[in-house]
C-alpha cells in the first residue's frame, strides 16, 4: 500500500507556509514589498517558494502528531508499504522534515509554479502512483479533493462533522486526534 501524508496540520501542528511567511517578515520587514511583488507575479506558489528558500527553522522545535508518527513507524515495518510526505509547503521545507524520519521514501512539495494542494496534490499522486491503491492522510477541507481520488484515507481531526465529510468521499481507515508535541531527542 502507498501512503501519502500531508504535513501542515497533519504531521505537524503548524502551517509552515503561514509560519515561514510571518517569521520571515518579522525578522526582515524590508521583505514585505518583495513578498507583495512575488505574490502579484506568480500567486501563492511563487510567494511560498521564495519565502521557503530563505526561511530557516529547527525541525526539532516543531510540534508533531506523535500518535500518527508511531503508526507510520509500524506501517513502515511492512516492506510492502511505501510512505511519502506530500505537502503544500515548499519542497525545501518538505525535504528538511522528510529527512527527519526514516519511514519517508520521498517528499513532494510546492514549487515556484505549482501550489501542491487540493487538485494539484491529487494530480501529482496520480502521476507518480497511477492506479495503485493510495491511502491519503490529511486534515483539512482542501484534502477532500485528494480523498475523492484515492482508494482510502486517514484523518487528523477533532471535529466529528469533518470526519463524517471525509467518510462521504473515501473509506477512512483510521482517525487521529489533533494532539501535537515536540519529539524527544533521538526519537523517530
Amino acid at each position: 500500500m502507498i501512503y501519502c501524508v500531508d504535513l501542515d496540520g497533519t504531521l505537524i501542528q503548524n502551517d509552515m507556509s503561514v509560519t515561514s511567511f510571518f517569521e520571515t517578515v518579522i525578522k526582515k520587514p524590508s521583505l514585505l514589498p518583495e513578498c507583495y511583488r512575488w505574490h502579484k507575479e506568480g500567486g501563492r506558489a511563487k510567494l511560498k517558494y521564495n519565502i521557503g528558500e530563505i526561511y530557516s527553522f529547527d525541525v526539532e522545535k516543531l510540534k508533531f502528531n506523535t500518535e500518527l508518527i508511531d503508526y507510520l513507524n509500524k506501517l513502515a515495518e511492512n516492506p510492502e508499504n511505501s510512505i511519502y510526505l506530500v505537502s503544500g509547503s515548499t519542497q525545501n521545507i518538505v525535504n528538511r522534515i522528510a529527512s527527519r524520519f526514516s519511514f519517508f521514501k520521498e517528499g513532494f512539495g510546492s514549487s515556484i509554479n505549482v501550489n501542491l494542494t487540493g487538485k494539484n496534490k491529487l494530480e501529482l499522486i496520480k502521476k507518480y502512483f497511477g492506479d495503485s491503491d493510495v491511502c491519503y492522510v490529511g486534515n483539512a477541507r482542501v484534502d477532500l479533493k485528494v480523498w475523492e481520488g484515492t482508494s482510502s484515507g486517514m484523518v487528523v481531526s477533532n471535529c466529528e462533522s469533518f470526519i463524517n465529510r471525509a467518510r462521504q468521499v473515501t473509506k477512512i481507515e483510521k482517525v487521529f486526534k489533533k494532539n501535537f508535541a515536540r519529539l524527544k531527542h533521538g526519537s523517530i
